[in-house]
């Protein structure tokens, strides 16, 4: 047995991977083949006109033609060579189009499993036909070579004699049939094994070849079913010719062929032509009606960029009438500032062959602009595309990024909030610590001081007297330095006990002026800049001289080389909510302003300058209470504080102090009480402290000014004493005592005795708390005589005279 020649195959591919996944695809169909690649059109006639090949595998898409125009080359240079498409780009009215052409069949790229198939067949086919036809030119060379042809090509003889109606059949067609060789059926036992439905049409083509007409030259050709005694169906192809003699019918000859595969195969092709027509006038009718109902803006536009079609989309979008965009430039409905990018996207997508998608902004017919998301796909001659209004998403887009950075924005506030309150909350642990501090501290000042003064009353050595009386003053100092830091202490914790009144700033820096000018070096220049008109501000008169002396103090400090000190008044109004934990909040504020000309406060110590002991000075030179008292002042008054530092540049700290209304005097400092010049007139003071040597010390002040005293050491005791008969002018409770604090010993008290002056005498207070006691006043410890004096003296004095009425708060 020879061994079977390979197919050899001409494969018209551009893409090597794709011709490597063909050949994969044939060989695991076992068979035998030679391929040669080839990719550009000179290539390909160049095969073509070489010859040797079998059959022709050619993909649609190729660089410098393509598939339909390689079939017409194919058709021309080798008529009878097979021609399969095997494409990923092959689309169903292609399909039918290239059969009608002359191609042989076709395979998708992505479903190979059918191309062995369509590869066999077709070469069946090309072979069936060339045998036929070297048959046919056998039988005019001579009758031995046509039944050598007939033999070889699987063909039946026929031979019908009229005159004998003889029919006779040779072996090849009697086994095509499917009849015993001893068979020999006349014409009508032929027809009666004929398909019913085919019956009548074979008669009649036999009747009208066999009948002689000058328009008819005889010949006979009919395709039918015929069964087979097995009852089998078989198509056979019968062709012949009827033989004339005289006008006279005389002989019938033919052949018959078996052309139930071919016929089966073009059933089959006829069925798959059907269907492809079916599903084209399907996904037609379907493209035309997304084309006529889809809400996004469908455009065929030429490469130019002129617009050919629309959909009626961009009437119901963008308000055109319809047919009013045709033949217009397609930039000319975009931003000017827009169509130089959109053009560049749709070169990009000629050029590249694929997809493009951009946004761009089109301009309705009533003038507004529309966001479209576009996607772009381009053809050989015109661009496609398909746009979807994005104006809803690009504006929820644009309110989520103003509501993401509204959300920022207040958890920044509330972290904001939640460090103003952690620091609220430390201060508050350390102004509970000062303030118990500075209530034994002022015990203790309070006894340094009152035996201080009970000595130089009685000093009797005159000898000594210069050098004792010079150690007296240094204990004086001390004790007076301790009694400030107390002070700077409770305010800062804001436990002091304020007694604001309408104050003139202006009148405060003009009184301070020498004072100022003694706390500067020489190397400081002092200036002031005062508001005219300027409006009173609600403080306590005597902390605000501490407020300036302090942060005068501070901005000496700054300048070791000298500078200047500028001290300024001015108003504002605050309408922001505070963005610091110092700042003011929202309000009407007479300012104050202390500016240097210093080296500035770093960054990173700006951050901490109002927290208590911190401080940058040397050991010794500064507590790090200044600028915390002046925070708990300002905060405390109702205000708050701003500082603008740049380093090497100096320092500028505003107190923002509220504005005292509807006042029409407001003096710079509190008028002076008429203090006791003489000795009182036998009035009786009720001295109530925990501590033996603080009511020792103030028992022996009260005497010194003329007054009887009873002294007792708890809260108990004093109200034991006042339920009893005894007079008292006046009552002077200490604050913080145990079992029973000031006030309740003066709620008490009151409810007793409703019209006794009474007096805290203590370092420390609840501020709340003393509120709830209107009838009493707050005298600060360490004080001296002087000060008890005119303290008492105003608390006879209002309850002496009706006509006095005390604002809330005031001492």
């Amino acid at each position: 047995m020879m061994k079977q020649e390979p197919i050899r195959i001409l494969l018209l591919e551009d893409s090597e991977i794709d011709a490597e996944l063909l050949a994969a695809h044939l060989s695991k169909a076992q068979l035998g083949f030679t391929l040669d690649r080839v990719y550009s059109r000179r290539d390909f006639v160049a095969a073509l006109e070489g010859g040797g090949h079998d059959i022709v595998l050619a993909d649609y898409s190729l660089p410098d033609f393509d598939g339909l125009s390689a079939l017409n080359i194919s058709t021309v240079l080798q008529p009878d060579l097979p021609f399969i498409f095997v494409s990923g780009v092959v689309g169903e009215e292609f399909a039918t189009n290239a059969l009608k052409r002359g191609a042989t069949d076709y395979v998708v790229k992505r479903n190979l499993t059918r191309l062995s198939t369509a590869v066999e067949r077709a070469l069946e086919q090309a072979r069936q036909r060339a045998s036929a036809k070297k048959i046919q030119d056998a039988l005019a060379r001579s009758e031995v070579s046509a039944r050598l042809a007939m033999e070889a090509a699987k063909l039946g003889l026929w031979d019908y004699d009229p005159a004998t109606r003889e029919l006779k059949w040779d072996a090849s067609a009697k086994a095509m049939l499917g009849w015993p060789v001893q068979k020999s059926p006349g014409y009508r036992d032929y027809l009666a094994a004929c398909h019913p439905d085919d019956r009548d049409r074979l008669h009649q083509a036999v009747r009208q070849a066999t009948k002689w007409s000058r328009e008819h030259d005889g010949t006979f050709g009919a395709e039918y079913r015929i069964f087979s005694d097995a009852g089998s169906e078989r198509w056979v192809a019968a062709r012949g010719q009827a033989l004339f003699e005289e006008k006279e019918f005389k002989r019938f000859v033919g052949v018959v062929r078996d052309i139930t595969e071919e016929r089966r195969a073009k059933k089959d092709l006829e069925d798959l032509t059907t269907d492809l027509e079916r599903r084209v006038a399907e996904r037609t009718a379907e493209r035309d009606s997304l084309w006529r109902l889809s809400p996004d803006l469908f455009a065929v536009i030429g490469r130019e960029g002129r617009l050919r079609r629309l959909n009626p989309a961009w009437s119901t979008m963008l308000g055109y009438a319809e047919g009013t965009l045709t033949e217009s430039m397609f930039d000319l409905l975009l931003p000017p500032e827009e169509r130089t990018e959109v053009k560049r996207q749709l070169a990009d997508t000629i050029r590249d062959r694929t997809v493009g998608r951009f946004e761009s902004r089109i301009r309705h017919a009533n003038g507004e602009w529309r966001w479209v998301t576009w996607n772009a796909a381009p053809d050989e001659e015109a661009i496609y595309l398909v746009g979807r209004d994005c104006t809803a998403e690009r504006a929820a887009a644009t309110a989520l990024a103003e509501r993401n950075a509204e959300l920022a924005r207040q958890i920044e506030e509330r972290e904001r909030v939640e460090q103003t309150l952690r620091q609220m909350q430390r201060l508050e642990a350390v102004g509970q610590l000062t303030a118990g501090v500075a209530h034994d501290f002022n015990n203790l000042l309070t006894v340094i001081l009152g035996n201080i003064a009970f000595v130089e009353k009685r000093f009797d050595k005159p000898e000594r007297e210069q050098d004792v009386r010079s150690r007296l003053q240094y204990m004086r100092t001390a004790a007076e330095r301790g009694a400030t830091l107390t002070a700077q202490l409770l305010a800062f914790s804001r436990r002091q006990k304020l007694e604001p009144k309408p104050v003139d700033l202006n009148e405060t820096v003009t009184g301070m002026s020498e004072l100022l000018q003694s706390t500067m070096k020489g190397s400081i220049r002092i200036e002031t800049v005062l508001k005219s008109d300027l409006a009173p501000a609600l403080v306590d008169p005597t902390q605000i001289e501490l407020i300036i002396l302090n942060l005068a103090i501070n901005a000496r400090d700054a300048m070791e080389i000298g500078g200047a000190l500028t001290v300024e008044t001015s108003q504002a109004v605050v309408k922001e909510p505070p963005a610091r934990p110092a700042d003011p909040p929202p309000g009407d504020y007479v300012v104050l302003t202390v500016s240097d000309t210093g080296t500035g406060i770093p960054p990173h110590v700006l951050d901490h300058v109002f927290e208590p002991f911190f401080t940058t000075k040397e050991v010794g030179k500064g507590s790090g209470l200044g600028l915390p008292q002046v925070f708990g002042f300002a905060k405390q008054s109702g205000g708050g504080v701003k500082i603008r530092t740049a380093t090497g540049e100096g320092t500028s700290v505003s107190v923002y102090l509220p504005r005292a209304a509807n006042v029409s005097q407001a003096p710079g400092q509190t008028p002076k009480s008429e203090t006791a010049s003489g000795r009182a007139s036998a009035k009786t003071i009720l001295l109530v402290d925990d501590d033996s040597a603080v009511r020792e010390v103030v028992g022996v002040m009260l005497e010194e000014l003329g007054y009887s005293v009873v002294s007792v050491g708890s809260g108990a005791a004093a109200l034991d004493i006042l339920a009893g008969p005894e007079h008292f002018d006046a009552l002077i409770v200490d604050y913080a005592m145990p079992a029973m604090s000031g006030v309740e010993v003066a709620k008490k008290a009151h409810g007793l005795r409703p019209h006794l002056p009474t007096l805290f005498a203590t370092g420390y207070a609840d501020l709340k708390a003393l509120e709830e006691i209107h009838h009493a006043r707050l005298i600060r410890k360490p004080f001296q005589e002087e000060e008890l004096a005119r303290r008492l003296h105003e608390a006879f004095a209002e309850f002496d005279d009706p006509k006095i009425v005390r604002l809330r708060g005031a001492g």
